[in-house]
């Protein structure tokens, strides 16, 4: 009677560990649905992907890549809540159930699949140099034994670890701080994803692009959290669909219309 019992037992467990597992992992698209609108964790100082204009308006290429997942779901490209996030807390923000999805500049990279779920690649970038005009450096290797702002949690970060050993990385929290740090001399270049560079050197007469060859190209995905293949599988078919009804190649020209010259083709 007792090993019944304890039998009984370890099956109820079993199940409700199951139901459990399906509700917090799987529910996602489900508990949007109910809601009635997406919240995204997006950039506020990533121009063109991710920024917020003169008006407190949320925008940027994630941002419209948001909307129009906002539109398959509801038919409602406004039906979606913006949440700032930064490189270095986005993945917490997203499985502490702050946010439905990341659309962040998100480097796909080993590491980081095994906190999050990727979408299909959505874009290609790779890292270049932004320094002063008078800087003699001129490649990467350039960099050996110098200072070099990096951004926490970023894929620069990592290339110049990988590739430069020898650079003193300074560590800051973000794009801001990182080019106020070149703009005072307390670094002497300023590593991060190709597109944010080039719009910043557009607005910054004082600094350059040392070398116009991305580095270490790699894709960005959309995130979401492990184990929630429905949300997934839906994003993957939004990005699909965007991908041969036009919609991807639009925003493409919208926000990179002028600079796609020198960004690394997707596929």
């Amino acid at each position: 009677m007792q090993g019944k019992t304890v039998l009984v037992l370890l099956i109820s467990l079993c199940v409700l560990s199951l139901i459990s597992y399906g509700e917090g992992i799987g529910a996602t698209l489900q508990d949007i649905k109910a809601r009635g609108k997406m919240i995204v964790g997006v950039k506020t100082d990533f121009p063109p992907f991710g920024f917020v204009d003169e008006t407190g308006t949320h925008e940027g290429f994630d941002i419209d890549l948001a909307k129009v997942l906002g539109r398959e779901l509801f038919g409602n490209e406004e039906a979606v809540e913006f949440v700032a996030v930064t490189t270095e807390d986005r993945i917490r923000m997203l499985n502490s159930r702050k946010v439905d999805i990341l659309a962040a500049t998100m480097t796909i990279n080993g590491e980081r699949k095994k906190a999050v779920e990727f979408s299909i690649p959505y874009f290609m970038s790779g890292q270049l140099m932004l320094v002063p005009q008078k800087s003699k450096i001129m490649r990467y290797q350039d960099l050996a034994g110098k200072r070099v702002a990096t951004i926490l949690g970023s894929t620069g970060d990592t290339a110049i670890r990988k590739l430069v050993p020898t650079a003193i990385r300074v560590q800051l929290e973000g794009t801001a701080q990182a080019l106020q740090a070149l703009k005072d001399g307390r670094v002497e270049a300023f590593v991060q994803d190709d597109v944010l560079l080039i719009e910043i050197e557009k607005r910054h007469s004082e600094l350059k692009i040392a070398d116009w060859k991305p580095f270490e190209p790699a894709s960005y995905g959309l995130a979401v959290r492990k184990g929630d293949r429905e949300w997934l599988e839906f994003i993957n078919a939004t990005l699909s669909k965007m991908k041969a009804n036009g919609d991807y190649k639009y925003l493409l020209e919208k926000w990179f219309g002028g600079v796609r010259a020198f960004l690394i083709n997707l596929e």
